[in-house]
């Protein structure tokens, strides 16, 4: 009988679409839990749709919220679950996306099958992303101890529904060591640290790029400043990128910026989703719409097209949760400037891309310029980004580690 695993993740499919393709390639029977209503792409596959029945109640203690909602998520899966189990449905393994909750209950369901954690963050008071962030805008921590303390409760109880994942698990993901490293030590010997990788086939360099107008956006000669983001927000360094874009456009008259992304916060807490930060760029600062163009979300070949087509392409990030666009442009050979923080320097180095201080968009508009100025030596760090990817960052490397891990669950 064909191994089965089961993934659980909110938002179908998450890190574990290419995952879960390439096992049911190796004869794996693969299903989805989702609280997706329409996941695309789900055709093939098994799925188990599940939606909560009911939102948090206001009135819970603010502490408790996070372990309501991830209760309340968790016993919608399992209502999926049970029925997909009096089926007669019996995965061998599961793997559950840590944080929400819908996989918090997986081992009761399943009981014989083992439970594999995918951890990506540990909340810490203050958080090393909050703590950035606060340095970035000139702002010290003025709460009194009282105000401190119950801030802290706050970010320690976010980290319930994780715990409890980390308690069932017989084994669990984290991908990379910086976000590994935020964990306790309790749980961080637990962690295999195993990056989902990038398909490097695809995302490859495409030398008959360089003068694609990408459908008339560019000009062929225009010297291509890209930056691509999911959310045009402070964790990616967005308001930096815009600030330094004046300095970039006023010294080369050649330079256009092309932005893509959704103008939407990701992360972060409600006063910077009270924030409309494209909006606020754009009337801080004197840019010509002409030579500052939005795309809003790219299909994946367009997106590509886009990183091909760079002439210098920039990913900035707080000390966060490393993005995938930021390994995608390493393996599609842009030329990178890169904002010198901990998540970015675990993969890329000053061989590999030009590092900036995020905290000074001034050295932003500098490496990008230099990069410009520079193509021999923009062509040196595409390849040393290229290969890095090529040596060890692959989906080819990655898909059979952790199929390792499974077989040796199953065993």
């Amino acid at each position: 009988m064909a191994p089965s695993i089961l993934f659980v993740h909110d938002a179908f499919p998450g890190q574990f679409g290419a995952l879960g393709r390439w096992l049911a390639g190796e004869g794996w029977d693969v299903a989805f839990a989702t609280a997706a209503a329409a996941p695309p792409g789900a055709g093939g596959f098994r799925i188990l749709r599940y939606a909560p029945h009911r939102a948090p109640q206001p009135g819970t203690h603010p502490c408790a919220q996070p372990m309501d909602r991830a209760a309340i998520n968790g016993q919608a899966f399992v209502r999926a679950a049970l029925a997909a189990r009096r089926d007669g449905y019996r995965p061998d393994i599961v793997v559950a996306h840590s944080g929400r909750g819908a996989g918090m209950f997986a081992r009761d369901v399943f009981p014989e099958a083992a439970f594999v954690a995918y951890c990506e963050w540990w909340y810490r008071h203050p958080g090393v992303d909050v703590a950035y962030l606060a340095a970035l805008d000139g702002r010290a921590p003025r709460a009194g101890p009282e105000t401190a303390v119950e801030a802290a409760m706050h970010e320690r109880a976010r980290n319930a529904p994780i715990a409890i994942d980390l308690a069932a698990a017989d084994a669990a993901i984290c991908p990379t060591g910086f976000q590994a490293a935020q964990f306790p030590k309790v749980f961080r010997h637990d962690l295999s640290i195993l990056h989902d990788g990038v398909d490097a086939d695809a995302f490859a360099p495409e030398p008959g790029a360089a003068g694609d107008t990408l459908d008339g956006l560019v000009a062929p000669e225009a010297r291509v400043v890209t930056y691509a983001t999911r959310g045009m927000e402070p964790h990616r360094g967005f308001p930096q990128f815009m600030a330094a874009l004046p300095a970039i456009l006023a010294a080369d008259p050649r330079a256009v910026a092309v932005i893509a992304g959704d103008n939407r916060v990701a992360y972060g807490g409600d006063a910077l989703r009270r924030v409309d930060w494209k909006a606020r760029a754009l009337a801080e600062h004197d840019l010509d719409p002409a030579r500052v163009r939005f795309t809003g979300k790219l299909p994946r070949a367009d997106y590509l097209r886009l990183l091909r087509r760079s002439d210098a392409h920039v990913y900035l990030t707080v000390p966060f949760v490393l993005s995938w666009s930021m390994i995608e442009a390493m393996s599609a050979g842009c030329a990178l400037v890169l904002s010198d923080t901990a998540p970015v320097r675990e993969f890329a180095d000053a061989e590999a891309a030009t590092l900036v201080d995020l905290a000074r968009p001034a050295t932003i508009a500098e490496g990008v310029l230099a990069t410009l100025a520079d193509p021999a030596g923009g062509a040196r760090r595409r390849r040393r980004a290229r290969e890095t990817v090529l040596a060890g960052l692959t989906e080819r490397r990655h898909l059979p580690l952790k199929r390792a891990l499974f077989d040796s669950l199953r065993a």
